[in-house]
């Protein structure tokens, strides 16, 4: 078998495709037409759309292109059908994670920022982006913004836990209409099941189905330095308690949730922690008279979030208020000091998020 892969060039501009013509049109416009002796392979039109056609050393197949606006993990069912069945799906833009899944089950899918993978008994082209100039609709919501996140972190939070729409709307203040979109955004990307249908008396009831699959879309599109606003303190003591108790005595109990590797270690003890951290509830409180202020190497980290969803799921250990472990999680994993093993270990304890 042939393999062909390559990079395509960084793209700049970003541009939305809305309609399926528009999307198939661009896509005849965009796409390359190429040739790597013996092999061919060459997008052209054909009566109701388009097709890819591939030829080599007497082997050749036309593969109906397929336009979709919204690409879905409801595509990977379509690797288990024949060659001569099989289809080009097509989508403005690809997230690297799905078009993996999707390369794994040899589903042939492509977009408009130059991805493309077709797998056929004798070759397989896996042509890849390193850039994206085309977007998906905006009519699909973004699962993880500073508000819409509160609703993965209570689903992640409560992973066994079933909840109706009412029930997520009330716990994390999101609109009816915006929890409505991001659950149907998680269900149609294979992370939440319907576990009961709505009846005249009785409303559906959701229950995350891929803690992992939801879990890895969020470490991938999550930014600490947009969310976080941190004050670094340098203070005398090394006892990561007694830090942890001057910053309950200066800013208040109840306005303050530890994070990071004093919350980690509370929760799996895994390295010292070198750092104490805690968010606080107001930008105020970011200024204690705890220590020097420093802007780097402190060993107490005060710090705001961008969203209060932070302080929606906490819990309590040793007598401390910390965030959920799935929140600890994802601040360790961008920075330094040992917080991404910290991170994993935390992860793979079979205690987390239980």
């Amino acid at each position: 078998m042939f393999y062909w892969t390559s990079k395509t060039k960084t793209l700049s501009k970003t541009i939305s495709i809305s309609d399926p013509a528009k999307l198939l049109a661009a896509y005849l416009q965009e796409a390359p037409s190429e040739s790597l002796e013996p092999y061919s392979l060459k997008i052209s039109p054909v009566k109701g759309g388009a097709e890819v056609r591939l030829e080599a050393k007497g082997e050749k197949v036309a593969l109906p292109i397929v336009p979709l606006l919204h690409p879905s993990r409801k595509w990977l069912s379509k690797g288990k059908e024949p060659i001569h069945q099989k289809e080009l799906l097509l989508s403005p833009h690809l997230p690297e994670a799905l078009a993996a899944d999707l390369r794994t089950s040899g589903v042939c899918h492509a977009d408009l920022n130059g991805r493309l993978f077709i797998q056929t008994p004798w070759l397989v082209i896996d042509l890849r982006p390193t850039g994206a100039q085309f977007r998906n609709p905006e009519s699909a919501p973004d699962v993880f913004s500073l508000k819409t996140s509160r609703l993965a972190r209570a689903l992640l939070s409560n992973r066994h836990r079933e909840w109706t729409q009412e029930e997520l709307k009330a716990r994390t203040e999101v609109s009816r209409g915006l929890v409505s979109r991001i659950l149907k955004v998680l269900q149609d990307d294979g992370c939440l099941e319907k576990t009961s249908a709505a009846t005249r008396t009785t409303p559906a009831r959701y229950k995350v189905s891929a803690f992992d699959r939801l879990l890895d879309a969020w470490k991938a599109a999550d930014r600490w330095a947009g969310r976080a606003t941190v004050q670094q303190y340098s203070v005398l003591s090394s006892n990561a308690g007694e830090i942890a108790r001057e910053i309950l005595d200066s800013v208040g109990e109840g306005k303050a949730a530890f994070t990071q590797w004093f919350a980690a270690h509370l929760r799996f003890p895994y390295t010292t922690p070198p750092v104490v951290s805690a968010y606080v509830a107001g930008l105020g409180l970011l200024d204690q008279p705890l220590g020097r202020k420093v802007n780097s190497g402190g060993n107490l980290w005060l710090i705001h979030p961008a969203d209060d969803g932070v302080f929606r799921e906490t819990q309590e250990s040793s007598g401390f208020q910390l965030v959920s472990d799935v929140q600890i999680y994802l601040d360790l994993l961008q920075v330094g000091q040992r917080g991404p093993d910290q991170a994993e270990a935390l992860r793979h304890w079979e205690g987390f998020a239980q």
